[in-house]
């Protein structure tokens, strides 16, 4: 008797935890490369150096590449009017079309890394330390 007891109650707690855990992590099984690259182009249309002066029509996307059951990389071309990166409010400019490449990593549906031309970090708006 004590015994199925102590089975009932280990059962009810492990499927209570699996249970927590699916619905915390529901989502992630949906994450598919269309939201991957939508996500990321979405983070590139808000991003300092695109929003400052990135031609929207010049966004294409080069690659979307599958890291693992959860990750994304997703590779975009898109021309900025300008050159530099970043905001760029207040600083000398030259006035030529720029192209970038930005790449775009997702894990569990967050952006983890957003590197520009392997130069400037997107995400921390600086640039890349060698």
């Amino acid at each position: 008797m004590k015994s199925g007891l102590v089975l009932a109650l280990i059962l009810v707690g492990a499927s209570s935890a699996l249970a927590i855990y699916a619905w915390q992590n529901w989502g992630i099984w949906w994450f598919n490369e269309a939201m991957a690259v939508e996500r990321a182009i979405g983070f590139l249309r808000n991003s300092p150096t695109f929003r400052f002066d990135g031609i929207p029509e010049s966004i294409r996307v080069e690659t979307a590449e599958r890291l693992g059951p959860f990750s994304w990389r997703i590779t975009i071309a898109f021309v900025c009017r300008h050159s530099g990166y970043g905001d760029r409010t207040g600083k000398v400019l030259l006035q030529v079309l720029t192209s970038h490449r930005i790449r775009i990593e997702i894990e569990r549906g967050a952006i983890i890394a957003a590197i520009v031309d392997e130069t400037w970090d997107e995400l921390a708006e600086m640039p890349i330390r060698r």
